[in-house]
């Protein structure tokens, strides 16, 4: 077990409120870090577990790594070798982006929706058309039918007999019935 692991926490920090714990314990580990860095491993077999493998152990020199030429690299090359430790970030970043602009990895995901030229917009096919005429078509019709209905609801049916009027030949029609408003009832116009 670690020795942050066995560290039992203050017995005041029940009501520590969140940040002050958080920054006590990130002082903590600040703390902690720098005095692992101090120390020293004892021995070299202690050296050698404490660094990840293939990795020189602190204070010697990296070995050179032996890198293939950039420009006889191509896109079924093994590119593994730029990214070992200790090969320098601009080297390392020439081998990604000639990787990365091969032909095999430059091709665009069909799932890339903002990738399409927005900007000019094919011509319309025939299949939309058709389907554009149909729905004027449809639509004409709709409106022709409900203007017949409407007249034919205005106008009497030609088998039913018109209504009967009793009229005097010698009368003359009566004038429609004039509105007063009034202005006109207090001017005493008609």
């Amino acid at each position: 077990m670690s020795e942050r692991d066995a560290r039992e926490p203050p017995a005041d920090t029940a009501d520590e409120p969140f940040l002050a714990r958080w920054s006590r314990l990130k002082a903590e580990a600040r703390e902690l870090e720098a005095r692992d860095a101090t120390t020293a491993p004892e021995s070299p077999h202690e050296a050698a577990a404490s660094t990840p493998s293939g990795a020189p152990p602190a204070g010697e020199p990296a070995a050179p790594v032996q890198l293939p030429d950039l420009d006889q690299l191509d896109e079924n090359s093994d590119y593994s070798a730029f990214l070992a430790q200790g090969v320098d970030a601009a080297l390392r970043k020439r081998a990604l982006r000639k990787l990365f602009h091969s032909p095999k990895f430059n091709v665009f995901d069909g799932l890339d929706t903002y990738r399409d030229d927005f900007t000019s917009f094919p011509a319309l096919g025939e299949v939309v058309t058709a389907d554009m005429r149909h729905q004027v078509e449809r639509a004409a019709r709709e409106l022709a039918a409900r203007a017949e209905e409407a007249l034919s609801s205005a106008t009497p049916a030609a088998d039913a007999p018109p209504p009967a009027v009793a009229r005097d030949a010698t009368t003359a029609p009566a004038d429609p019935p004039t509105e007063r408003n009034e202005d006109d009832a207090e001017n005493g116009t008609a």
